[in-house]
């Protein structure tokens, strides 16, 4: 799948989706239980747009936080002078651990595994051992969809699926792409899996402080066209919401 995101190529608004009438059908994901819980991000700003919520209301139910880091979000602009010249990869990390401080994790435990972005599925072992040795059994994973239409996403939900299987880790997937290019009303999106998180209107102004942080994505870097931001606000606003969807497939792994 290919996946064109700029302004003239939005996907499908976010009134489509809020009229479709599914989020408001959706069960409740309820209390957080877990040991500890494991967000993986396949890029820095990912954790943020996907779980930003549930990270939170981690921090208040005083439930111990890591983040996997898997790649270092260095190819999000190819053709940009600009990104090479102020050291891409490292300014992307550094907007994660400010995005992350905006949620209220201060000192936030990040383990990066600096695969190479947009190719993991090239380097799936590497990844596949780093949760296999970090999942325990009461841990709560939370990843993205195996099915998020991204190639690097894709490989992240699909080998958490499998490690959460090998360890019986519980499982959390977020969507990120899939509000970009699915279709509201088709089907898409296994809802009968999905679970509604409501989050209070200060977690939902907090996380929308933390997209702010991710300067990379949201803004220009430089004078190139290459270097413009990549994330509109038309799709920012679908991270925005007033909850967040989880496909639960916890029983299916256990």
């Amino acid at each position: 799948m290919a996946l064109i995101v700029d302004k003239e190529h939005l996907g499908c608004s976010e009134g489509s989706w809020l009229n479709s009438g599914h989020f408001a059908t959706l069960p409740p994901l309820g209390p957080l239980r877990a040991r500890r819980i494991v967000v993986v991000a396949p890029h820095p700003d990912d954790e943020v747009f996907g779980a930003g919520g549930v990270i939170q209301r981690a921090l208040v139910q005083r439930i111990p936080l890591a983040l996997v880091a898997v790649t270092d979000g260095e190819a999000s602009h190819p053709e940009s002078k600009a990104a090479v010249k102020f050291g891409l990869a490292e300014k992307r990390h550094r907007e994660s651990i400010e995005a992350l401080r905006r949620l209220g994790w201060n000192d936030p435990a990040i383990t990066r595994i600096h695969l190479p972005d947009s190719d993991v599925r090239g380097h799936q072992e590497q990844l596949r051992e780093k949760l296999a040795t970090s999942l325990r059994p009461d841990d709560l994973c939370v990843a993205p969809w195996r099915f998020d239409g991204h190639p690097d996403h894709d490989v992240c939900g699909q080998t958490a699926y499998e490690s959460c299987r090998a360890t019986g880790a519980a499982l959390l997937h977020y969507f990120v792409w899939t509000w970009h290019w699915a279709d509201p009303n088709g089907s898409d999106i296994p809802w009968d899996l999905c679970r509604r998180f409501d989050v209070t209107r200060r977690e939902r102004a907090r996380k929308r402080w933390a997209t702010g942080a991710f300067e990379t994505q949201v803004r220009a870097i430089g004078p190139e066209r290459a270097d413009a931001g990549i994330l509109p606000e038309a799709l920012l606003r679908r991270f925005w919401r007033a909850f967040e969807i989880y496909v639960d497939e916890t029983e299916a792994i256990l």
